[in-house]
């Protein structure tokens, strides 16, 4: 591997260079196409934020394998310095597009000093991979559309939201953390993948709790007890997260179609329902997301 590469020398790895672009204090964000393939080691921590695209991605990351389904709202934490892999299988329909945020480890090592007792020189952050945290997503969500504005709200909005951030990210996905991902349990492996698949073909219809537990043999309450345990949510949250991720890949995919179309198309009741749900995981509503990541 190459020595570690900083924010700016990043750039120089894309396919494009990003369309949006800005530091405030010590923190910078990029949003980015996706490289298909990537081989580096950064100098920060890094957090990205899948926002359009669904593909299937593998992630060497110091030499530990992971591989999963990526859908808009997926999380990745990747800690500086430790050589990491990537490729990724890119659904051809919907540009593979993300946000990244470059995070120094001496920032969380001065937030770690003032505020916990513990030795900065001893908290890690942790590796965590295709994870969902709404706080995240609505915070760098929101540190986009500022860049994209030129920081109407001044630095001062930019920095408070970044040293929030860095508090969340050191009490969840620090070695400080009680943060364990779920274990994957209460479903054997078929079960769940039918499960799974019998959300997603079916976001744009009605699907109740009965007819999950019937598709896998099981009773309801059962269902739900097995599901919660595997998955980490229940089956309510875990469909509304589908609907809502679908609903980003029509918003930048399909950018004719009605806010009232796409909100018909993946389940929701109406337009205000899938809006209030959108607002309250990204802090924004699905036309001015829209705004922001079309080109």
């Amino acid at each position: 591997m190459s020595p570690p590469v900083s924010a700016s020398q990043f750039v120089s790895l894309l396919p494009a260079p990003p369309d949006v672009s800005a530091a405030w204090n010590t923190f910078s964000l990029q949003r980015i196409d996706a490289p298909r393939h990537l081989e580096t080691t950064f100098a920060d921590h890094v957090v990205t934020l899948h926002i359009s695209g669904t593909h299937h991605l593998r992630q060497v990351l110091g030499g530990r394998v992971s591989e999963g389904r990526s859908d808009p709202g997926a999380l990745n934490a990747i800690p500086a310095g430790v050589d990491m892999v990537v490729d990724m299988a890119v659904d051809l329909n919907a540009a593979a597009r993300g946000l990244v945020l470059f995070i120094p480890p001496a920032f969380l090592s001065r937030v770690v000093a003032e505020h916990w007792s513990a030795d900065p020189t001893r908290v890690e952050l942790v590796r965590h991979f295709l994870i969902r945290d709404r706080v995240i997503e609505s915070v760098m969500t929101r540190l986009a559309v500022e860049a994209k504005r030129g920081s109407p709200l001044g630095n001062l909005y930019a920095e408070s939201a970044c040293e929030f951030l860095a508090h969340h990210i050191i009490c969840s996905y620090s070695s400080l953390s009680g943060h364990r991902s779920p274990t994957r349990g209460g479903l054997t492996g078929r079960r769940l993948k039918i499960a799974l698949d019998y959300i997603h073909d079916s976001l744009g219809q009605r699907i109740s709790l009965h007819a999950l537990a019937a598709s896998v043999g099981i009773s309801a309450r059962h269902f739900e007890r097995a599901f919660r345990q595997a998955v980490g949510v229940p089956p309510h949250a875990y469909v509304t997260e589908q609907r809502l991720a679908a609903a980003r890949d029509l918003l930048l995919a399909q950018p004719r179609l009605t806010i009232e179309d796409i909100a018909r198309c993946v389940g929701f009741s109406s337009s205000s329902h899938l809006a209030t749900a959108f607002r309250r995981q990204t802090g924004v509503s699905p036309s001015a997301f829209r705004a922001l990541h079309l080109r």
